[in-house]
């Protein structure tokens, strides 16, 4: 059953990596075509900005994501050679514990624009629900992918495997 599950999260995690690099070029793409509408037409689109600010939460948290399975992540080697096994197991815990109230709260947050119809504080009034939501998706990812770290240690499967590898290599 396990293994379904790592699969289906492996998989999710692949996935949104690559729309965290697609994000990240949106970024760029858009702040470049606010520049050149800007100087070339006098017409400038201010919603870029505040977009722009969601799209890099949203591809932060999700590329984090692949990147704890993937193992990219910064350890602090010092605490991990005295204690290998608790380091690894309360630096789990701890992190899903911080990124738990995170994506709660981020959740929380888009619902609340959703509820309201809260627009950005610009002339276009544009909807945040969606930029927020992504945002959100990326922190349930990062969670969620805490949460199944923990349970390949409980289960002495691998927790990392290399970023080209999938949950069929374990």
């Amino acid at each position: 059953m396990w293994h379904c599950v790592y699969r289906s999260v492996d998989l999710v995690s692949k996935v949104g990596v690559y729309i965290s690099g697609a994000a990240l070029m949106t970024i760029v793409l858009m702040q470049i075509g606010e520049i050149i509408l800007r100087n070339l037409f006098g017409i400038s689109l201010p919603f870029i900005w505040e977009y722009a600010a969601y799209f890099h939460a949203g591809a932060v948290f999700l590329a984090a994501a692949f990147t704890l399975r993937t193992g990219g992540q910064i350890q602090v080697t010092i605490l991990r050679e005295v204690s290998p096994t608790l380091f690894r197991y309360l630096s789990t815990i701890v992190g899903f514990i911080i990124s738990l109230f995170l994506s709660y709260a981020l959740v929380k947050m888009a619902a609340g624009y959703a509820v309201t119809g809260r627009t950005s504080g610009t002339i276009n009034n544009l909807p945040l629900i969606y930029p927020a939501a992504f945002v959100a998706f990326g922190a349930s990812m990062l969670t969620l992918q805490l949460f199944m770290r923990f349970i390949h240690l409980l289960m002495g499967t691998p927790e990392e495997l290399p970023w080209h590898g999938s949950a069929a290599t374990e």
